[in-house]
């Protein structure tokens, strides 16, 4: 008795069958079923028992994975790596100075501030914009 199409459910005969996926198939029905690409034993890929191409092939995605004394162990030591490797970047970073940082209205308002405390240090209690700054003591050697 020759067995159904997997894809059409029409009686598929040996000289046309495809056996795959544990289902037969017509050589034309054997597609993916995304693109409808024409597969063949060579480049077909199986996922949940139907047939794809390579481009069509679902993306597996991960599970959470148990914490098992071996997995915990390399967590720890994957975080270990990790430290070892920024510890190292940040002495090699040393003594190269800073990034600019952007002007956020934060960083303008600590600068007013440090300027308002700057002034009141150095007794240029008034505005800056109403009364230029009194000239500095001249240094005596």
């Amino acid at each position: 008795m020759n067995p159904p199409c997997a894809r059409c459910g029409k009686i598929v005969y040996p000289t046309e069958k495809v056996n795959c996926l544990d289902k037969n198939w017509h050589k034309g029905c054997f597609h993916c079923e995304v693109c409808k690409m024409t597969l063949n034993m060579k480049n077909y890929k199986g996922y949940e028992k139907k047939p794809y191409c390579n481009a069509h092939y679902p993306k597996q995605s991960f599970t959470i994975v148990a914490d098992t004394p071996e997995n915990l162990r390399l967590k720890q030591q994957s975080e270990l790596q990790s430290q070892v490797k920024y510890k190292k970047d940040f002495e090699e970073s040393k003594g190269r100075g800073f990034s600019i940082v952007s002007d956020t209205p934060e960083l303008q308002r600590l600068r007013r501030t440090q300027e308002q405390i700057s002034n009141v240090r150095w007794g240029h209690h008034l505005s800056p914009r109403t009364h230029p700054p009194p000239p500095f003591p001249p240094l005596l050697c």
